[in-house]
């Protein structure tokens, strides 16, 4: 009777330990995927945002629509800066939310330069942050636990 029953508490425990591995391989996943989702986005912004800047000088939608797009990159920055990152991929997630800070930073030194009536993207340093964050895809997908 008592081998029935440390058989059956080592297999919960067995169980439950491979929950715990079948979980941390999700939160991985889904890390992975967070991470890949935002570089992907700062990437699509810098595409959009010098002909939107161009665009902004002379028209007054235009210049709308590039605020609401710089605090929409600001939103996403705050929420990838406060994703929990699994262990083995701390050191990259401290890498992008270093990166993400100096591109906050840019942001509103560029808010300021719009509402200043500067809408020249050209003169900003976003451009190469954003590069920064880019050159980040390859150490990204070679994550692994």
């Amino acid at each position: 009777m008592k081998l029935r029953s440390w058989l059956g508490i080592t297999l919960v425990l067995l169980f439950l330990s491979g929950c715990s591995i079948v979980e941390e391989a999700g939160k991985s996943l889904d890390y992975t995927e967070q991470a890949t989702s935002f570089v992907n986005e700062a990437a699509q912004f810098a595409g959009t945002i010098p002909d939107l800047a161009q665009e902004a000088a002379n028209n007054i939608d235009a210049k709308e629509k590039l605020t609401e797009q710089l605090d929409s990159m600001k939103t996403k920055i705050s929420e990838f800066n406060g994703l929990e990152a699994p262990a083995f991929a701390q050191s990259i997630h401290e890498t992008i939310s270093q990166y993400n800070e100096t591109l906050s930073g840019q942001i509103d030194e560029y808010r300021t330069q719009i509402e200043n009536g500067v809408t020249d993207f050209k003169n900003t340093e976003m451009a190469q942050t954003i590069s920064k964050i880019q050159d980040t895809m390859d150490q990204i997908k070679n994550l692994t636990p």
